[in-house]
């Protein structure tokens, strides 16, 4: 007999989908995990030094090297990326958002994964807030109308 716990530690699957609603992939995060906010700002803050390397390469608008001898250098910030967005994720499966769309591909001026670390952002911003949300209108079952503490401290003798 096979047996299985399911235990909700507050991830969420979040389907990713173009602007057309073809679906891209699925991602999943933790909205209580406040931490991610940390990990999402300095990823998106160190990103200009994530794709330094690309500077000296030429890269066609697909997303891809126009010269040989540069293509192990897109992958290699390719490869970091990934492992970047794993790690704010925390996940293995970032891979997957690039699987259609070269991560470095050009819309709108700008390079693909930079669209992707938008998105998530305001993904983030937003499962937070819910969060907060649900959790004040639990605290506010367990505290009297009109507190603004969760009470008076013990008084010392």
């Amino acid at each position: 007999m096979s047996m299985k716990l399911t235990i909700d530690d507050g991830t969420r699957a979040i389907p990713v989908e173009n602007q057309f609603g073809q679906p891209i992939c699925t991602i999943h995060i933790r909205p209580a995990d406040l931490s991610i906010l940390d990990r999402y700002t300095a990823m998106r803050e160190g990103l200009g030094e994530m794709l330094k390397p690309l500077e000296d390469i030429s890269v066609n608008a697909d997303g891809t090297a126009e010269f040989e001898q540069d293509w192990a250098k897109l992958k290699a910030v390719e490869t970091a990326l990934i492992e970047r967005l794993n790690s704010l994720l925390d996940t293995t499966e970032s891979a997957r958002i690039f699987e259609k769309r070269n991560a470095f591909s050009a819309v709108g001026g700008k390079f693909f994964c930079e669209n992707v670390l938008d998105a998530i952002g305001d993904l983030i911003a937003k499962a937070i807030e819910d969060e907060a949300k649900q959790t004040q209108k639990r605290i506010a079952k367990y505290m009297p109308e009109g507190s603004t503490d969760a009470g008076q401290p013990a008084e010392t003798a």
